[in-house]
């Protein structure tokens, strides 16, 4: 009896360590098989149509099959991503480089975060007003509720700070008030308890809607008309930079602008994590290069992801080495690329 107990033992040690490798050879065959996690900021947001347009693509055009994940921004799927429990992420360039070495809402260095492609240079808005508050320049929101915080998406404070500071103002010459990400704004601005938010792109559905309930308008940067753009100090520039790294000022009209105005543009970039294999980042980055058209179809973003704009010799967190396989196969790869690259790693060794 004793005997047969052992052997029983024996036989379901050997059933359950079967079971799992088993369990862990399917995760690697998903992986393997090319089911790929997406994080991407809330839906109806321009990054969640960005990365939903970008995924479409992806899967359509390869083996790869990619899932949009939606969080609020990326401080909070940064984490997962870093750790392996995503796989790709579209972030700011800023925010990029920010995760990488654990600054600016990100409270942990995110070394195993690396890019696949670069992005387009995104319009962002910044301090929007009700058209009815009689707020027409930035130095009118002295003492008036600023919408701040935004956890979860550390860029959006930081790009409302730089719009007070390119007029001279702080965060001390107006009233905070904290709200948790871009829907919330929004609302806070419609029931009147707060006098300006951050708004993104001046075309997103979210802030156009809103503009048809109740017209918001946006306030020049810097004060300074888009006819004299090219007047745009570089001190405040440089200030603004500080602030939020890449940042240009440029002229736009349309969405929630009724006129040109002086708003602010970055780059963005699609990321992924040194746990991805060398071959689904490189097929992933390859189906992007050469179905770039597909992309324009996709979403208004997606409009400037091209072969010209897919490669950056300098961005803010190293390539992963399948990006690198894939534009050295291609004859882009630079020598300020590699010095580059090298440098971000050996930040970490």
């Amino acid at each position: 009896m004793v005997r047969k107990l052992k052997r029983y033992s024996l036989y379901l040690s050997i059933v359950i360590a079967t079971g799992i490798l088993v369990a862990c050879g399917s995760a690697s065959a998903d992986r393997d098989e090319g089911f790929i996690s997406f994080g991407a900021h809330q839906s109806g947001s321009a990054y969640h149509s960005a990365a939903t347009g970008l995924a479409k693509v992806v899967s359509d055009k390869s083996d790869l099959k990619l899932t949009v994940k939606p969080f609020s921004g990326p401080n909070a799927w940064m984490p997962l991503l870093n750790s392996g429990e995503i796989d790709l992420g579209i972030l700011a360039y800023p925010d990029a480089g920010w995760a990488y070495v654990g600054e600016n809402g990100y409270p942990k260095k995110n070394k195993n975060i690396r890019t696949l492609v670069n992005g387009n240079d995104i319009l962002v808005s910044g301090l929007t007003v009700r058209v009815d508050s009689g707020i027409k320049e930035i130095s009118d929101l002295k003492g008036k509720r600023v919408a701040s915080d935004y956890t979860g998406n550390q860029i959006l404070p930081n790009i409302l700070e730089a719009h007070l500071a390119s007029a001279g103002l702080s965060w001390d010459d107006v009233v905070s008030v904290p709200v948790t990400d871009i829907n919330t704004g929004v609302n806070a601005l419609r029931e009147n308890r707060v006098d300006a938010i951050f708004a993104g792109t001046p075309t997103v559905g979210i802030f156009t809607e809103m503009d048809t309930t109740k017209e918001i308008d946006v306030l020049d940067w810097a004060e300074i008309s888009p006819e004299n753009i090219d007047d745009f100090p570089e001190e405040t520039i440089e200030e603004m930079t500080e602030l939020v790294p890449g940042i240009s000022p440029v002229a736009f009209e349309g969405g929630i602008l009724k006129n040109e105005t002086t708003i602010v543009s970055y780059p963005i970039i699609l990321a992924t994590n040194s746990h991805i294999s060398e071959d689904v980042a490189y097929n992933v980055v390859k189906t992007l290069w050469n179905n770039y058209e597909e992309l324009h179809k996709q979403y208004m973003w997606l409009e400037t992801w091209n072969p010209e704009n897919m490669f950056d010799d300098e961005p803010a967190i190293p390539y992963h080495s399948g990006a690198v396989k894939f534009f050295k196969e291609v004859g882009v790869w630079t020598d300020i690329a590699e010095e580059n690259q090298q440098e971000l790693l050996n930040q970490f060794k």
